[in-house]
């Protein structure tokens, strides 16, 4: 019995060791203008759109015990770090000073919170590992797996996305990758 409690409790703690990062089109986090997200985002890697101008990041899905350092990049993808906040003890936080194109986040220790203390954190002068959006979601919510699109349609998509597009607008051949709620 003691075994399976700790097979249960080492998979549950595997599980979160991830969050989710999205790419805004409307500030203060607003998501009825559509963006991308990438679900999963590992620590020191980036979540980034070749171009593109994001007013607001969010980073969600964080667990309460975590201290991390979180970044919005400009300049395309995960290029130079435009803003810097932290997450301590909230489940997820907004950057509001866009433009941005690209979403990371690294821990921090707690031993010197105020000096924050990097713990392999990814810095301006180094490159965190980029990872391209895995979803994009319109004004209206619709949501698309965007990982295997072809470049020519998730552009396409992505022009849709920033007119303010809901799924109604959205050509009939990107049903396939709808995401359904």
């Amino acid at each position: 019995m003691q075994l399976l409690n700790l097979t249960i409790l080492l998979g549950l703690t595997a599980s979160v060791s991830a969050i989710d990062a999205s790419l805004r089109v409307r500030g203060n986090c607003d998501s009825r203008g559509g963006g991308h997200t990438c679900t999963n985002l590992n620590p020191n890697t980036c979540c980034g759109v070749p171009s593109g101008s994001y007013s607001s990041l969010i980073f969600y899905a964080v667990p309460t015990d975590w201290f991390i350092e979180i970044r919005g990049h400009e300049g395309g993808n995960c290029g130079r770090i435009k803003t810097v906040d932290t997450i301590s003890k909230a489940t997820e936080k907004c950057l509001n000073n866009g433009p941005y194109t690209g979403a990371g986040y690294s821990f921090l220790s707690r031993k010197r919170e105020v000096e924050q203390i990097h713990e392999g954190a990814c810095s301006a002068s180094e490159t965190c590992t980029p990872v391209k959006p895995d979803q994009l979601f319109l004004a209206d919510g619709q949501k698309y797996n965007i990982v295997d699109m072809d470049t020519g349609l998730l552009e396409e998509l992505t022009g849709l996305m920033e007119n303010g597009s809901i799924k109604a607008d959205i050509p009939e051949i990107f049903k396939a990758f709808e995401i359904s709620a």
